[in-house]
């Protein structure tokens, strides 16, 4: 078959690749929502792009599988998707025609999968976007066609096929490991999942369809989603380390804001005994019934945190010292002795250094 032919063939399949230009347009239309959102189509925040779906391990493992695919559609910023789009532009129409819409797309959307999963099993905490998965697994449907049916193409139009195709694989992951930011795994696993459904779902395009072109293309899938999900299944333990530390940052959250209003209330408390607004019965009343039992809680809420979480000890010993200084001053008051207000003093001031030095480290982190 001679060049011309081919390409003749090419055309008379597909004249338009409708499916590229409506994958172009979706991923245009979600970029410019994103812009109306966020006012700056240069970059867009972290938080609006896991709120839109990006591909982000602590949530996504969690049970948010539904991001490894809307993440495809996601895109940083403008030159993002600028460069996304004209990869796509360049290698869609070519691969549409050789495949077929439906086919072409499978190969696409399966593509980004695997390049989802990819980027989840060698990053699982880093947040990622885009379409380069995908994309790079048009790359690799080409390389699968040419393996598959090397005599159905020209000699010498695949051999330039192939030399571009190259180029691009190769000047696109040298990119990536010499700029941070470019998530090379998901290149890595879309350019893989694409030779493998390339290689299933390619056929001559003098020959119509057969059903054993069918039980290629879903042997292609098979192949691709088992790969998926072992990759799936050996990073999947560390969905519970993100959900254990999830859970610790809500119960360190829940136990700031706790501590926040007991110390206003206690300040509350001993501003109106000073003004003589209540008595001894109902301070003892007060300190009694809502102090020490608003400190044991606050004693089990941090007994709930993991054991490895570095500030458990700490939190501890600050509430323990904080309930007792209550129950110290408690003592004081009922039996008039100053030992115990003496005591609940001590006990108060632990708590404060206990505080300080937590507050401390936590300056010598971020720094």
């Amino acid at each position: 078959m001679n060049e011309q032919h081919f390409i003749e063939l090419l055309f008379k399949r597909i004249r338009l690749p409708w499916v590229t230009l409506a994958l172009i347009a979706i991923n245009v239309c979600i970029f410019v929502f994103m812009v109306l959102l966020s006012g700056n189509p240069m970059r867009f925040d972290s938080r609006l792009l896991i709120a839109m779906g990006a591909l982000f391990g602590p949530v996504t493992l969690q049970g948010q599988w539904w991001r490894m695919g809307s993440a495809i559609f996601l895109h940083g910023g403008l030159l993002h998707v600028a460069v996304n789009m004209f990869a796509l532009w360049q290698a869609g129409g070519l691969v549409e025609r050789l495949f077929g819409h439906r086919n072409y797309l499978l190969i696409y959307l399966g593509a980004g999968l695997c390049g989802s999963f990819a980027s989840l099993w060698w990053k699982p905490d880093v947040l990622s976007v885009g379409a380069s998965g995908a994309i790079f697994g048009l790359y690799g449907a080409l390389l699968g066609f040419m393996l598959a049916e090397r005599e159905a193409m020209p000699r010498g139009l695949m051999l330039d096929l192939r030399s571009s195709a190259l180029t691009f694989i190769g000047f696109s992951l040298f990119s990536g490991f010499a700029m941070p930011g470019i998530d090379n795994a998901a290149h890595l696993g879309g350019l893989a999942g694409g030779v493998i459904l390339g290689a299933g779902f390619a056929r001559p395009l003098d020959r119509a369809e057969r059903w054993t072109d069918l039980l290629w293309g879903l042997a292609g899938l098979l192949v691709a989603a088992g790969i998926c999900f072992a990759a799936l299944d050996s990073v999947r333990p560390q969905g519970k380390i993100f959900k254990a530390a999830e859970q610790s940052a809500r119960s360190a959250r829940a136990f700031a804001l706790a501590d926040e209003a007991l110390a206003r209330r206690t300040a509350a408390l001993f501003e109106a005994v000073q003004r003589g607004e209540i008595d001894e019965a109902t301070t003892l009343t007060v300190l009694q019934r809502e102090l020490i039992p608003a400190w044991q809680a606050q004693i089990d809420r941090v007994a709930a945190l993991p054991a490895s979480d570095p500030l458990r000890d700490d939190l501890h010993r600050y509430a323990e010292a904080r309930r007792n200084a209550v129950v110290a001053l408690v003592r004081a008051i009922e039996t008039k002795d100053r030992r115990w207000l003496d005591q609940a003093m001590k006990w108060k001031l632990q708590a404060e250094n206990i505080l300080l030095t937590i507050r401390l480290r936590q300056t010598g982190h971020a720094r």
